[in-house]
């Protein structure tokens, strides 16, 4: 444990950051998927793609990036909450975290905030 806490403490560590905000066009650029509403940068499913509740990094068009847990039935986003049980969210958040879903600084932000 002390190791870690030295590592995330340390100065030098190299971490990918953005100094500055996506561009709409940038975020265009990087889209897997693009609705009316956003354009999907990233996306982790807990099953089957397009038909189960996934975690997404987004654009929102004319906006800013946002992480989106959402529903989807039959290729269809469901306007409603999406549940999801702890055993199911913790492979969820893994594959979240493979996929791009979150950057390596909140990444790194989010250990350091469980090792408090």
């Amino acid at each position: 444990m002390l190791a870690v806490r030295k590592f995330l403490s340390n100065s030098r560590l190299a971490v990918a950051t953005r100094n500055k905000p996506m561009t709409e066009q940038e975020a265009k650029s990087r889209a897997i998927k693009e609705t009316e509403y956003c354009y999907v940068l990233a996306s982790a499913w807990s099953g089957a793609a397009n038909d189960s509740i996934c975690l997404e990094r987004i654009y929102v068009k004319g906006g800013c990036e946002e992480i989106r847990l959402a529903w989807w039935k039959g290729g269809n986003q469901v306007n409603r909450p999406a549940d999801i049980d702890a055993p199911d969210w913790i492979p969820l958040f893994a594959t979240a975290l493979k996929q791009g879903v979150f950057t390596a600084e909140e990444q790194l932000g989010m250990l350091k905030s469980l090792m408090q």
